[in-house]
């Protein structure tokens, strides 16, 4: 775990000083863009420029600049941003949340109906419902999640009104626990099938239709334990590992999707704060949206581990050798 740790701090290392010179090399002038963004699109004079460059500290050398950058974050400050100068922690404990809420319903979403699938189809003796849970699962293997998400929102929201159409209740008004229960429904059911949903059902399935006819899986029917409890302990538990492994990976696709889909159901998360902030150059927001994305992926694909680990005592000692 220390180990893994340390890789962990290294990977969110290389990323910010990658995502720091891509950003410094990205054409624009981020000084011009936030001046004409305030002024409504309107030129802006070169001297107005020079000074703002100055007063964002555009104008000192990039390793002095990235240093200044990692000591904030080191001590907690992600700096302020260019554009409304509201610190950019704050922005991002708005925002946060709301991101993670949606990937959190989107991950339950997807682990539910996946290991329910999979088992099924791993299960099943009709070669008709296997076929059936596979021609579902190859359409849904190539649909994209915006395809999926205006797919939901039409049905869900124009064709049936169960669901509201975008964002969280009336402008101005802190949600209620309803309100943003109903809200969430369709964008995590959107991210959910538009990412990998597919390959988790074929995963499930191909672990359990390897691991049901075992010697341990007949040995625990010959000691004549009740059938449920030999799926869920004996097919179950140990078909589960390459969907665990395979899963914790498939995070990082899932959490880039999730801006996707913020922007087309109007969800106030990380996805619209990063959407806004790129189109203003506004780098500060940029970078904070880039550094904890990169760390919640990290500490996804390390807890997939571990889960990979607990069902399966082999992957255990695999490690420790």
């Amino acid at each position: 775990m220390l180990r893994r740790a340390g890789t962990a701090l290294a990977v969110l290392a290389a990323l910010s000083v990658f995502c720091f010179l891509m950003l410094d090399l990205a054409p624009g002038d981020p000084a011009r863009s936030v001046l004409e963004a305030r002024s409504g699109g309107r030129p802006v004079p070169d001297a107005d420029v020079a000074a703002a460059r100055a007063a964002m500290g555009l104008d000192a050398p990039l390793p002095v600049r990235y240093a200044d950058w990692l000591g904030g974050v080191l001590t907690g400050d992600l700096g302020s941003s260019y554009m409304t100068g509201r610190p950019v922690a704050d922005q991002v404990a708005d925002a946060l949340p709301w991101t993670l809420l949606l990937a959190a319903v989107a991950t339950a979403f997807s682990l539910a109906g996946a290991v329910a699938l999979g088992l099924a189809a791993g299960l099943a003796r009709s070669e008709a419902v296997r076929r059936g849970i596979g021609l579902a699962v190859f359409a849904l293997g190539g649909l994209p999640g915006f395809v999926a998400a205006l797919l939901l929102l039409f049905a869900g929201s124009v064709w049936l009104g169960w669901f509201p159409s975008g964002g969280l209740g009336r402008p101005g008004q802190p949600p209620d626990a309803a309100t943003v229960a109903v809200s969430v429904v369709l964008p995590a059911l959107a991210l959910a099938l538009g990412h990998h949903f597919g390959v988790y059902v074929r995963l499930v399935e191909t672990g359990v239709r390897r691991v049901r006819s075992s010697p341990h899986v007949a040995a625990a029917h010959a000691r004549g334990l009740p059938p449920g409890a030999v799926r869920l302990r004996h097919v179950l538990k140990p078909g589960l590992v390459p969907f665990a492994a395979r899963f914790g990976v498939g995070v990082a696709q899932l959490l880039a999707g999730a801006y996707a889909v913020e922007v087309v159901f109007a969800w106030p998360g990380m996805g619209r704060l990063a959407l806004e902030a790129a189109q203003t150059q506004d780098y500060p927001v940029l970078l904070a949206v880039v550094l904890i994305t990169g760390a919640i992926v990290v500490a996804a694909n390390l807890a997939a581990d571990i889960a990979a680990a607990r069902l399966d005592p082999r992957v255990r000692l695999v490690r420790e050798a």
